[in-house]
């Protein structure tokens, strides 16, 4: 098939799902029982029970519906979301059966061998298929109604990457494209019909400005009655600057003016349970030996307490005390001044602690009191929320989510002394997009730089 959608596509896709957990089924039984499962009935429903469970967490997060624009983070972030509720709802399982004795070993190498051969199969099978629709198949024909900023946007970045599988067959618009490269057409409203009457087409693009929003309906009656998906691009460049969404409160259409996926329950708990996870997984195996070293350094190298609390700006706005190791000697002007260049204050040890953030390590702490994430927008000073609030753009945004130890800001470059105003805004247009993008899939992939940063390239910002 060179055309038209890959329909059938998650059917051989969830049969290959259930290869794999027949195959980590007898993996993790080969190793655990050497081969000879103990009450061979309640095994052999295990399995089946994880194939029916799997295979509605399949169908209820639509796990194989393969947008036309792929984005493997997303991919993956959505199978880990599903692998999480799998383990969760067969952990379920097992504690309300278990007195019938089922290995809690053999379960859990069961779900990590298919938790692993799963995503590595779903990866493939995503550059597979964009490597598909590069050479030429699965691909869908478009016709354009209108041309402005937004339509070359578009099509430069969704419709001409070859891996999204789309052909632009033609143009129609009073206003002609900045860049000659599409078949593209000066005509009036017949003009396009009459094309639309003689060529395939099976998706049209309308964005027209609002001097003639009145024929839009003209055009989605005709494409409805020739079987064409319609996509509307509605022009708001006259007043509205910003990415913004559509959504419906009891059938009403309004604009949101930003995406934000953790406004779900279902990934607030995900990323509450990570955080959870990952940080007691650092104070039991790193803090346990590294926080009395580094705190009796800290003792040894200057006089005052261990650690530095301070209240800091957190999620939506509210005030928490934000803990670290202290790295300054006790000065009066911790709550209001920046550390700068060779700032005075920084001890010796508080100089290598900050080179290396381990001075931030304390903040597990906070993640697990539930006032700061892992990863999120860094929490500022009270004074500095308030001052930047006022002349940086967007600013109070990135408290929409709750602060964290790292962040997107901090691993992209905008970590440090903030001496313009337009630092802050860089940090806050990256935090920004950090709100509007979130998956669990970037959170690791933000945790992961920022270790190779600590480890393996020296930041000049950090001081």
């Amino acid at each position: 098939m060179t055309k038209g959608k890959m329909k059938y596509l998650p059917i051989p896709a969830f049969l290959m799902d259930v290869l794999l957990l027949f195959n980590a089924y007898f993996t993790a039984g080969y190793f655990i029982f050497d081969g000879f499962f103990p009450n061979k009935e309640l095994y052999v429903l295990l399995f089946f029970g994880s194939v029916a469970v799997w295979g509605f967490l399949t169908i209820y997060l639509k796990m194989y519906d393969m947008p036309r624009v792929i984005y493997l983070d997303k991919i993956v972030a959505k199978d880990f979301k599903a692998l999480v509720l799998f383990v969760v709802l067969g952990a379920a399982f097992l504690f309300v059966i278990k007195g019938y004795g089922i290995s809690r070993v053999f379960y859990f190498s069961y779900m990590a061998l298919f938790a692993v051969a799963h995503i590595c199969w779903h990866t493939m099978l995503t550059i597979l298929l964009k490597s598909y629709r590069r050479g030429g198949k699965n691909y869908r024909t478009v016709a354009i109604l209108g041309f402005n900023a937004k339509v070359e946007q578009l099509i430069q970045k969704v419709l001409l990457p070859p891996e999204n599988g789309y052909k632009i067959k033609s143009i129609f618009s009073d206003e002609a494209p900045s860049k000659e490269f599409l078949a593209y057409h000066k005509g009036n409203d017949e003009a396009l019909f009459s094309y639309l009457e003689t060529e395939e087409i099976d998706e049209l693009f309308i964005s027209l400005p609002t001097t003639k929003s009145y024929l839009l309906n003209k055009y989605v009656a005709y494409a409805d009655n020739n079987l064409m998906r319609v996509h509307i691009m509605p022009n708001f460049s006259g007043y509205l600057f910003q990415k913004f969404y559509i959504s419906y409160i009891n059938n009403i259409a309004t604009l949101r003016l930003r995406d934000e996926p953790l406004e779900s329950l279902s990934n607030r708990i995900i990323k509450r349970l990570f955080d959870i996870a990952f940080s007691l997984f650092v104070l039991i195996f790193i803090g346990i030996w590294l926080f009395p070293l580094l705190a009796l350094l800290i003792k040894l190298n200057s006089k005052g307490p261990v650690f530095f609390s301070q209240m800091r700006s957190g999620k939506d706005g509210e005030a928490f005390k934000c803990y670290k190791f202290r790295s300054m000697t006790v000065n009066a002007e911790a709550d209001a001044k920046q550390a700068t260049r060779n700032d005075a204050r920084v001890t010796s040890i508080g100089r290598i602690l900050r080179k290396t953030s381990l001075d931030e390590l304390p903040q597990f702490y906070n993640v697990l009191l539930g006032n700061m994430s892992v990863v999120g927008p860094r929490p500022h000073m009270l004074k500095h929320t308030e001052s930047y609030r006022k002349v940086v753009h967007k600013f109070m945004v990135r408290h929409f989510a709750k602060p964290g130890i790292t962040g997107w800001a901090q691993v992209t470059g905008c970590r440090g002394e903030t001496k313009k105003v337009q630092d802050m805004a860089n940090r806050a247009e990256a935090d920004i997009w950090y709100i509007e993008n979130w998956t669990l899939f970037l959170d690791i992939k933000i945790i992961f730089l920022t270790v190779w940063q600590m480890l393996f390239k020296r930041d000049e910002n950090a001081f």
